[in-house]
This record gives C-alpha cells, sequence and structure tokens, in this order.
C-alpha cells in the first residue's frame, strides 16, 4: 500500500515538473457512489485554479471543492460531489477557470453513480402483501350472541327512562294552575276594591273568554250584550254581580265566599 501511495507521488512529481498538461486522481471511490451520498476524489490538474461550476435546475451531478492545495505547477483539488442520476460523469465537466470559462485541455476524472436499486427492479418500491383474515367458523355466532345480549341489557334501561319521562310529564301537568287559581289573586283585589282599570279589563276577559267557550257563544258581538247575558246565568251570574257590587263599594274587606265563586271555574259547568 505505502509502494502504491510511493509510486503515485513520484509519478505526479515528475508531471508537473515536465509542465504536461493531465489529471492525477490521487484518491477515488473504488466503488460506484449511490445517489445522494457524498463522494470524494482527490486529484491533481495543471494549469490555473479552477472551481465549482454553478448548479442549475436539471444538474445530474452538484461538485463543491473542498480545500486546493498548490502542487508545482498543478493544484490539488479535494473534491466532492453528490449524484442525482446513475451513470458515468467526468468532473472536469462541472469545473471553470477562475475567469468562468469551461477548460478543454484537461484528461478526464471520471465517478460513477450507482443506483439504490437493484438492477433487475421492476419499479415497485413497497411489495403489496395480501393480508388474508381467517375469521372461525363461530365468529358470526359469537357477534350476534354478544349483540343479543347488549339489547337484552340496554332495553330495560331504556324503556324505565320512557316510563320515568312519563311520569314526569303527568306530573307537571298536575301542579299546572287552574282557571280558578289564576282568577283568585284578581277577584281578591276586586273584592277589597284594589283591582286597578287594567287588571278589571284582564278579569273580564279571562271570565268572558272561558264562558264563550263552555256555553258555545259567539266570538263577536256587543260585549255589553254578552255580559247581560252572563249574568242571568246560574254560574256565571254570581262572580260577575259581586265584581259589579264591589266595585261600587268603598274599598275595604268584605264577608265573601270567593271560594264559592271560583267553584264553577274549577270544574266545566253543567247546562
Amino acid at each position: 500500500m505505502k509502494l502504491k501511495f510511493l509510486i503515485k507521488f513520484l509519478v505526479t512529481i515528475f508531471l508537473t515538473s515536465t509542465n504536461c498538461v493531465f489529471a492525477q486522481i490521487i484518491d477515488e471511490q473504488s466503488e460506484p457512489v449511490p445517489i445522494g451520498i457524498e463522494g470524494r476524489v482527490m486529484v491533481v490538474l495543471a494549469g490555473s485554479k479552477l472551481k465549482a461550476a454553478p448548479v442549475g435546475d436539471k444538474s445530474k451531478i452538484i461538485l463543491r471543492i473542498h480545500d486546493i492545495f498548490p502542487n508545482g505547477n498543478a493544484y490539488r483539488y479535494d473534491l466532492r460531489y453528490f449524484g442525482f442520476v446513475p451513470g458515468e460523469y467526468n468532473l472536469n465537466q462541472f469545473l471553470l477557470t477562475e475567469d468562468g470559462k469551461t477548460p478543454t485541455n484537461l484528461p478526464p476524472t471520471k465517478i460513477s453513480i450507482g443506483s439504490i436499486l437493484p438492477e433487475n427492479h421492476d419499479g415497485i418500491l413497497i411489495e403489496e402483501v395480501e393480508n388474508k383474515i381467517e375469521l372461525s367458523s363461530n365468529y358470526t355466532s359469537w357477534l350476534i350472541g354478544i349483540v343479543t345480549l347488549w339489547i337484552l341489557l340496554a332495553l330495560p334501561l331504556f324503556l324505565s327512562g320512557l316510563k320515568s319521562k312519563k311520569n314526569l310529564d303527568k306530573t307537571n301537568g298536575f301542579n299546572e294552575p287552574d282557571l280558578a287559581q289564576r282568577l283568585r289573586p284578581l277577584v281578591e283585589q276586586a273584592a277589597t276594591g284594589n283591582l286597578d282599570t287594567e287588571g278589571r279589563a284582564i278579569l273580564e276577559r279571562m271570565i268572558f273568554s272561558h264562558w264563550r267557550e263552555q256555553l258555545n257563544l259567539p266570538e263577536e258581538g256587543n260585549p255589553l250584550d254578552l255580559y247581560l247575558q252572563l249574568k242571568q246565568h246560574d254560574d256565571a251570574g254570581p262572580l260577575l254581580c259581586g265584581l259589579e257590587d264591589w266595585l261600587h263599594r268603598p274599598p275595604g274587606p268584605t264577608a265573601v265566599d270567593i271560594t264559592a265563586l271560583l267553584e264553577p271555574y274549577r270544574k266545566p259547568s253543567e247546562q
């Protein structure tokens, strides 16, 4: 190994001393450099100092000069390169002189870029593996059993929820105040002479609406005629007469059985 290096060194000195145009490779990659992996070449090139050519969009090789050493009438270059397309290349084609010209009198500095795929590769990057899942013959039976069990467990809970909702709805409906409960505050104010004009209008409207529905009276018509008609009714008359009496009496407590007056409004009157 030392003898081989000594012979190369002596040849380099001899050629540089005789001003010959040469490209003496001192160190190189013995095997093709894979795509995307950095390669290295140590080479002695005669002539003026060279620089790496600019990299273009379609460059198949990216070359850079890692270091330059004077070597007699020549220069020793430490060249580093990356290849993108497999093939044989001459690195001198990616060098320029200091004034930007392509050197024309240099012997080739050959390199080889190898593919990362085998030569007989068919182009498929990932081999498709057929994945067959064989299900047991009892799998379907087990699945049906599990679903059936889940339904049997969930159904009582679902029905219980529906029953609870219905009971809650019934409770809410039972607590809803009837017409008598809604009339009572207004009637109590009227009995003590404290019901204002707006409250009287609301009270009369609620009473008239109730008896129109109970007696099937038309919506249209004179309110006075309706009032006179209801005063003669056995169930509607007492409350209306009481209201008329309270409005003409001075304010103050009065002995009136309000509960009895409101009794017809707790349940439909029998006509």
